[in-house]
């Protein structure tokens, strides 16, 4: 059970409105079924020029078959259009997600997913003349049982309107500069506001150091310094990301040679005379010898040996016959056992700052600014264990998520558990 499942059981009357840049996202229980509305901002609502805007949308999105475009019915009052009730399904927002569940951005493939899938959605709509103008994490929608994106409403049908602000308050960071100061777009504004979702997206684990230019060059403040469409901004992404592992493969490859180039000279023998030096004794964890691995005995007594190891760790898996696959398949299991009990151990005492009973009974802003917090003493702890174990990065953070997540549910059935049964005494 989640915070805003939670809110819902405890005061079934209380309705918890999500903000979005033009309303509030929320759910109407009607005839026992919860329904889907945006309640526009009044200042929104008032504007006949705003009425007019939202029913050419949605006639114009009633034409677009994508499953991940939102379609919806305006609600029309004597004022005008006060809300539209979108199609039914279970959807939260992206922040109410990361918010929920931190991990999900380390399973599988979802972050290539999301992306995949608006860049897609956004270059068909570019077709049609169409820009979305806004993917802030709060105006991006995801489907709760398969974490699917979904777009609402796009902010090129507003542009007409003699002040964008409005439209935008409290999201300009993710709106392109000429959006905002002239009320002008084109496919470069959606490059803009992509690109600095994507950079929200690898806030939690940290910007892979190869799409930063990419990212750099998506957000110029000109629009002509950006690329020109979602797609070359997406394939520029992927290029980097090949480039990076092929630049892998060749470093681990070089260290391979280094090792065996090392071995030789060391195998030559020496007729000069050698002054014995005591080798410097490294401090080892106790968890570790207690688990019955030494590191230093694995990887040799200094840090250099470590690096070039983790190196041929890397390289065995692009090519298993460089290296003794059997050897490094062990070390891999010790190390990544050792990684999983220390984390999950560390882990929960760090989850259960946020999922207890005073903590989910906190107001919504207090439970965020909470979770946030949890979210980055999670990635931090990750990142020291992976250090101490030898794990790549990769493989740290996809162990952390899966620990994570199976801590998250276990923790959210012991609260609904604890709260069902203080009902019924």
């Amino acid at each position: 059970m989640n915070y805003e499942e939670l809110l819902e059981t405890r005061d079934a009357r209380q309705t918890n409105k999500v903000r979005m840049p033009y309303g509030y996202f929320y759910k109407r229980l009607i005839d026992g079924k919860y329904s889907n509305f945006v309640e526009f901002h009044d200042e929104l609502s008032d504007n006949i020029a705003f009425n007019e805007c939202i029913r050419k949308q949605c006639e114009a999105l009633s034409q677009i078959k994508n499953k991940h475009q939102l379609r919806f019915t305006p609600n029309e009052g004597d004022d005008g259009i006060y809300a539209v009730a979108v199609e039914t399904g279970n959807y939260l927002t992206v922040e109410q997600m990361l918010n929920d569940t931190p991990a999900v951005v380390a399973k599988g493939d979802f972050l290539d997913a999301v992306i995949s899938d608006l860049v897609n959605l956004t270059a068909e709509l570019h077709q049609q003349g169409i820009q979305y103008l806004c993917f802030s994490p709060n105006n991006v929608l995801v489907r709760k049982n398969d974490n699917t994106v979904r777009l609402l409403l796009h902010g090129s049908f507003f542009l007409p309107l003699k002040s964008q602000d409005e439209m935008f308050d409290g999201v300009e960071d993710y709106v392109a500069p000429e959006v905002l100061t002239e009320g002008k777009a084109d496919d470069r504004s959606d490059v803009y506001s992509l690109a600095k979702f994507v950079d929200y997206l690898y806030a939690s684990s940290g910007l892979p150091f190869e799409l930063k230019h990419v990212i750099k060059k998506a957000t110029s403040v000109n629009p002509e310094e950006r690329y020109a469409s979602v797609e070359d901004f997406y394939k520029a992404m992927k290029n980097r990301r090949n480039i990076r592992r092929t630049g892998t493969i060749a470093a681990a490859a070089l260290a391979v040679a280094l090792i065996v180039v090392g071995m030789f000279f060391e195998m030559l023998p020496n007729t000069e005379p050698v002054e014995f030096v005591k080798p410097v004794e490294e401090p080892v964890e106790e968890s570790l010898l207690d688990d019955g691995f030494n590191p230093l005995t694995e990887l040799g007594p200094d840090a250099d040996s470590a690096t070039i190891a983790k190196a041929i760790q890397d390289y065995m898996m692009n090519d298993s016959d460089k290296v003794d696959e059997k050897k490094m398949r062990e070390f891999q299991a010790k190390a990544e056992q050792i990684f999983r009990k220390q984390y999950t151990k560390a882990a929960d005492v760090i989850l259960s700052k946020i999922y207890n009973n005073e903590r989910m009974n906190n107001n919504e802003k207090n439970f965020k600014a909470t979770s946030e917090e949890v979210m980055k003493e999670l990635v931090e702890k990750q990142r020291e264990m992976a250090e101490h174990s030898s794990l790549s990065s990769e493989t740290a953070q996809r162990i952390a998520s899966e620990i994570i997540e199976q801590l998250t549910e276990k923790k959210k059935a012991e609260l609904a558990k604890k709260e069902k049964a203080d009902k019924e005494e």
